[in-house]
């Protein structure tokens, strides 16, 4: 806090998340392994591309340092201090100025594309926040984007899309398998099937009003048995076992968008097929 106090290109800075919670003095706070979340909204976004600027941050040694892009289009910076770790949404200055003029215009009930960007700040703002640089004006801004503006979501065509890559890639990983390719077949599992049932069932609990996180976070305390089946696998490096598993976790995602557009996919049985399109041996080889 008295970083961005005293840094001149840092306009606004707000907490968000679990430390925000304990600074509002909610009954929740922050807990041993919760990291700090700060947005930083500056005129020098460049600035936090590398970890030069981590020098004015007195008696911190930094351990390591990421960069990334995040939903948006803004970059995430992932910070590893030696007394805990820091994550930095970076926003520019002149965007979000502009953001809260057109809403102050009401243009976001007329601009798709603003409403989804202020939905998806909502949606990180909704998790708790205190803004402790910018003063009143911002405060409000934040307030009544958290209160008045639609909480990004899928749309039914961006769930049907999303559990339609997913079964080409159920696909995909059961011909892996009848290859031998069980490294990869098992990477492809977690990273498009079993991810596309984590973004549903956030936004089937978003739908319903349930209490969710972004990214599977929690879903140990907050998914009863039935709905973590969706999502939690155990599976060995065998053949059998990822079978199984995919046809499981397909399953799934054919019974997760079935509950969110009102309409289960009309796709092949993998379970019966084994693949819907198994590859055929190349002439020769």
């Amino acid at each position: 806090m008295r970083w961005t106090e005293r840094t001149a290109d840092v306009r606004v800075a707000t907490i968000f998340g679990s430390h925000a919670r304990a600074l509002c003095g909610e009954a929740q706070p922050a807990d041993a392994w919760s990291d700090v979340d700060l947005q930083i909204v500056t005129t020098s976004p460049a600035v936090y591309l590398n970890r030069s600027w981590t020098a004015a941050l007195e008696g911190e040694t930094v351990q390591a340092y990421a960069a990334r892009p995040v939903f948006g289009g803004v970059q995430k910076i992932t910070v590893l201090f030696a007394s805990g770790e820091a994550d930095l949404v970076i926003i520019p200055y002149r965007r979000l100025r502009l953001g809260r003029l057109l809403f102050a215009l009401n243009l976001h009930k007329h601009l798709k594309g603003l409403r989804k960007g202020l939905g998806e700040f909502a949606l990180v703002m909704s998790f708790g926040h205190k803004v402790i640089k910018g003063g009143a004006g911002w405060a409000d801004f934040y307030a009544r984007v958290v209160k008045e503006v639609e909480l990004a979501h899928l749309s039914d065509d961006e769930a049907i899309a999303l559990a339609e890559n997913a079964y080409v890639d159920a696909v995909s990983v059961l011909n892996k398998l009848s290859r031998g390719e069980l490294v990869a077949a098992q990477r492809w599992l977690h990273r498009s099937i079993i991810e596309a049932n984590f973004r549903m069932m956030h936004e089937t609990r978003v739908r319903r009003r349930l209490v969710s996180y972004p990214d599977g976070r929690r879903v140990e305390q907050i998914l009863g048995p039935s709905e973590l089946s969706a999502v939690r696998f155990e599976t060995a490096l065998t053949e059998p076992s990822l079978r199984a598993a995919t046809l499981t976790a397909i399953s799934a995602t054919r019974t997760l968008l079935g509950e969110l557009t009102g309409q289960p996919p009309t796709w092949p049985d993998l379970a019966a097929n084994g693949a819907a399109h198994p590859i055929a041996p190349t002439p020769g080889r």
